[in-house]
């Protein structure tokens, strides 16, 4: 079968009428002649190169675009630029021109309300027309005035603390104090130092790869794949070469160097060589003139295709006989994974109870607010340098110079900031392309995709199917666990070989079990490929033991709590990789969560049993049920039933199975401040601060005196990617070693200026002095001077930490993947209304064990934010494909929590230090992310009786099961009457664990 691509109509020429617009933005009066078809949000961003207001949707779905228009609050993506003329508009850029920051942009600052701050903008100024409205609005009313924005990191509840502060300063029932920064203590770790880069997102000021420009810059667009499998027989690119504006027009055949990379397996080109293998890969780049003249061009490229068998099921993929994808990979196995510990097959044989069950989760799109974007451009010296969100800039450079077939020292990544990324941004899916545009036009090329781009194009969380077989004894012990998992990797293979190893690892979960076996598979199909998604695998793998657990406790007639107290590791634990653990806190978070919760301890689903109903719903830590319009209602318990659910969690920090490492340069720099040269990439989760923290402790001066390097392959040291939550852990310690190194240093040259010993010479936020001496005392910035002036030394050091991890074992899975665990344990209430099978999420009480926490803000804002997407992936999100194409390639189709979602989530951080590190710090982005999805399913069952199984429990979903549920109910009573005129006992448990009523 043949078939031919290409796109006709519309203006060829990327030419436009135009439309002469006057207005006035920002109080200054601006008249320009601009194309007919911009929207305000182009005029404001291409045109007045006001870049404070983003661009994350193109479809009013997520707020970022949100400005006033003669005072009203507009989707300035959706307003056609004529709607401007002759009206007032003002931005995010300019909102307070006197003051620098309005109070509600500093009410954002003081709660730590932004983390990669791209949706912020917005959400500042949806907060800020709410409160015009009504400056007396109630959380309620805030909540429905920023509905209409979308924030993927925070999960919400930081937003609305600073709302209601500025509300409150505002009125007068807080005074403006509350606004600065906390008082100073004794030491910059453990304290809620302010974001260091919050002002200039709250402001709109920092610039991301979408906001850069750059003189004689070209556009670039791309043609893509409307196939899942196809062969290119022929390029057809003659029209648009010959388009006036269009500079250059790439395909494969353009790549010098090797034209393969990946995470784990390089086998990928940067652009379709011979084989499309997914809707979307892309085929041909145009770089243009304009953006326009770049579309027009994409429009006039012919590409012929064959169309090849596909596969979409990633079991028949690996079925004898089935189409082969790559090569390499046997039956379209891309990763298999396997752990044994023990003998699994005698234990179950010998258990009291086994219980069997399978369970789906399905893909999930990062939807960062951040599309992908990215900036190439030659330098003088003939090295080719790449701005982009990349999370991993020393691994892309890797790739590119190869790709490029450039020496690596001519190859410069610098990692622009970062609107979200959660793992989808360590992918190098178009940076080649710009880097062989800029070189091949010596020009600047900018890309950027469109949201319906990124979701078709980007990988997705794995989905799994997870067969699960659990044997244990009649007092709760586990004897056994068999997992079998198999994932549908997509077209490339991008993380799934990490991806198998983690969620084959941690799947079995904090559980001291002596039998364990472990398949995980990743499978190649004609799907979008999947790839790094927070947690990596252990959210799959995590949420089928954890919800498996909840239908053993029921089968055994247990409290889930004590099911779990009973076989959690404890401390001198073996895993199920065979490492022995020292010290585990499993127990101690399982403890601190129930009593944050105020835990009624009894079977799941008790009322279902027969027994009395729980007696800790309704109280406090839950939110209000929320009803259209900014409304509560209260709690209805014969439609509306509420339950309750637990979950525990374990993950391992840093690079799974393999060395990691991370080294910084530190200089004690004139007027007292501290450079840091370290390659860290911040997605959003606040490291730059933190660092800054932990320097400012070390050196003895403030947080603000430091002046953090990063993100640059040319100018730092290697610190590696931004993911596996190691960024604190890694970088964290390595610049704690740097600065020791530095410090010593500096304290022997004062103790022999001073005459004293070394030991003696102290520091701390600035100031400097020798022990037990008032005359020996003086600011660092004098102390610098001296050094320099008067000694002629100049203080430096560098840092290296090293984490030692040993590769698993290729049949038995031991190892000792990570030396450092954080576990811990979710409570969840919800109340499920079976009229029309919603599910709100009230409360979550979430209990982890950190290690020494640098900034506790910080960590709270990760906990609520994973918290949040956990909820979306239990609830509400699911990227869909039918035969490799996706019906959700939009916000409008592909939902996300808003603040109108979200639980009120109660933090409990267990702050014992690591004894394995230097600064006895861990991590949270990931594991916080764990647990919540099993508590949220376990409590459905909890409230209502049915066992969600397959993700996202969506309103369909639970009406179908409560549907079946009754049915099987009245099937089981009509049985019961017949065979006999006596009262029927309760029927057993369905096969899915559902209690017929």
């Amino acid at each position: 079968m043949s078939d031919t691509s290409h796109a006709v109509g519309g203006a060829m020429d990327g030419c436009h009428p135009v439309v002469e617009i006057s207005t006035t933005v920002n109080g200054r009066k601006v008249k320009r002649s601009v194309p007919n078809h911009y929207r305000v949000i182009d005029f404001v961003r291409e045109e007045l190169k006001l870049t404070g207001n983003k661009e994350g949707c193109g479809a009013g779905e997520c707020g970022t675009c949100s400005m006033f228009v003669d005072g009203k609050l507009i989707k300035s993506c959706l307003a056609p630029v004529q709607k401007i003329d002759g009206r007032v508009v003002e931005t995010i850029d300019d909102l307070d021109r006197d003051a620098g920051m309005t109070l509600m942009q500093r009410a954002f600052h003081k709660c730590g309300a932004s983390q990669c701050g791209y949706c912020i903008p917005g959400m500042v100024m949806a907060a800020t027309s709410t409160l015009r409205r009504n400056p007396q609005a109630s959380r309620d009313e805030i909540k429905e005035g920023l509905g209409g924005n979308i924030c993927r990191c925070t999960g919400y509840q930081k937003i609305l603390d600073a709302v209601e502060l500025a509300r409150d300063v505002n009125n007068g029932s807080q005074p403006s104090s509350a606004l600065e920064e906390n008082a100073q203590a004794t030491s910059f770790i453990g304290q809620s130092t302010r974001r260091l880069d919050a002002p200039a997102k709250v402001t709109g000021a920092i610039k991301y790869a979408a906001d850069m420009f750059m003189p004689n810059m070209l556009h670039m667009q791309v043609v893509r794949s409307p196939h899942p499998h196809a062969r290119i027989l022929r390029i057809d690119s003659s029209a648009a070469k010959a388009l006036s504006g269009v500079e250059c027009v790439l395909t494969c055949d353009d790549v010098p160097g090797v034209d393969n990379f990946g995470v784990f397996i390089e086998d990928q080109p940067t652009l379709a060589r011979g084989v499309v293998r997914y809707v979307g890969e892309a085929v041909v780049a145009v770089a243009a003139e304009t953006l326009d003249i770049a579309r027009a061009a994409v429009k006039l490229i012919r590409v012929d295709y064959e169309v090849l068998p596909a596969l979409f099921d990633r079991h028949l993929a690996m079925q004898p006989g089935a189409v082969q994808l790559h090569d390499f990979a046997a039956n379209n196995i891309c990763k298999h994974t396997r752990i044994r510990k023990g003998d699994v097959d005698a234990a179950l044989a010998s258990a009291d109870l086994i219980v069997e069950q399978t369970y789906d989760t399905q893909a999930v799109e990062h939807a960062y607010l951040e599309p992908e974007a990215g900036l190439a451009y030659l330098e003088p010296d003939g090295c080719v340098t790449v701005h982009s969100p990349s999370q991993n800039i020393t691994h892309h450079r890797h790739m590119l110079a190869k790709i490029l077939g450039r020496p690596i020292n001519k190859v410069r990544m610098i990692m622009s900031t970062v609107g979200g990324g959660f793992g989808g941004k360590e992918d190098m899916i178009y940076q080649g392309m710009l880097a062989l545009a800029a070189i091949k036009t010596r020009r600047p090329v900018r890309y950027v995709f469109t949201r319906e781009e990124s979701i078709k194009v980007s990988a997705k969380r794995h989905p799994f199917n997870i067969r699960y077989t659990m044997g244990l004894q009649r007092d709760g012990r586990i004897v056994a666990t068999k997992m079998v998992m198999v994932s549908d990797g997509g077209a490339y293979a991008l993380s799934t070989p990490g991806v198998m190893n983690k969620s084959a690892i941690l799947g079995p979960g904090p559980y001291d079990i002596p039998n364990v076996w472990v398949d995980a598979i990743g499978v190649y199909t004609n799907n979008t490929p999947s790839g790094a998604f927070r947690a990596f695998g252990a959210f799959q793998s995590e949420f089928a033991t954890e919800s498996h657990l909840d239908l053993c406790a029921q089968r055994l007639g247990m409290d889930p709590v004590a099911l779990r107290r009973v076989n959690l590791m404890r401390d001198g634990a073996t895993t199920h990789t065979r490492q022995q653990l020292d010290r585990v806190l499993a127990v101690e978070c399982l403890d601190a969560a129930v009593k944050a919760a105020g835990w009624d301890a009894g079977v799941p689903h008790r009322q279902g049993e027969g027994h009395p109903p729980r007696q800790d719903l309704n109280g406090p830590g839950n939110r209000p049920p929320y009803l259209a319009g900014g409304r509560t209602a209260s709690w209805t318990p014969q439609v509306k039933h509420r339950g309750r659910g637990v979950a525990c969690g374990w993950y391992g920090i840093a690079r799974t199975a393999a060395m990691d490492r991370a080294a910084v340069w530190v200089e004690l720099d004139d007027g007292g401040t501290v450079k840091i040269a370290t390659g860290v990439t911040e997605i959003g989760e606040g490291v730059l601060t933190g660092l800054c923290q932990i320097a400012a402790h070390e050196m003895g001066v403030r947080p603000e005196d430091i002046v953090l390097g990063d993100n640059d392959t040319a100018r730092v040291p290697e610190a590696a990617h931004a993911g596996a939550t190691r960024m604190t852990y890694m970088i964290g310690n390595a610049v704690a070693l740097g600065c020791r190194e530095a410090f010593g240093k500096f304290r022997s040259a004062m103790g022999a200026y001073w005459g004293v010993s070394a030991e003696s010479v102290h520091a701390y936020a600035g100031e400097v002095w020798v022990e037990g001496s008032a005359a020996k005392r003086m600011s660092m910035e004098h102390a610098v001077h001296v050094l320099k002036k008067e000694r002629g030394i100049v203080i430096v050091g560098s840092g290296l930490f090293t984490s030692a991890h040993t590769p698993l074992h290729p049949e038995t899975g031991a190892a000792t993947p990570w030396q450092s665990y954080v576990f811990g344990t979710h409570v969840a209430e919800v109340q499920v209304d079976d009229d029309n099978g919603e599910v709100q999420v009230l409360g979550v009480w979430a209990a982890h064990d950190v290690g020494r926490v640098v900034n506790p803000q910080q960590v709270e804002g990760q906990i609520e934010g994973a918290v949040v997407m956990a909820v979306g992936h239990a609830l509400m999100e699911e990227y869909v494909q039918i035969n490799g194409h996706t019906t959700t390639a939009a916000f409008a189709k592909y939902i996300l929590p808003t603040a109108l979602d979200v639980p009120h989530v109660t933090s409990v951080l267990l702050t014992e230090p690591d004894p394995k590190t230097p600064l006895g710090v861990k991590g949270i982005g990931e594991p916080a992310m764990t647990p919540t999805a099993a508590a949220i399913v376990n409590a459905i069952y909890d409230a209502v009786g049915i066992r969600m199984t397959r993700l996202p429990a969506t309103p369909e979903r639970v009406m179908e099961a409560l549907a079946a549920k009754r049915a099987a109910a009245q099937e089981a009573a009509a049985a019961a009457a017949a065979s006999s005129p006596a009262p029927a006992a309760p029927s057993p448990a369905t096969a899915d664990g559902t209690q017929p009523a």
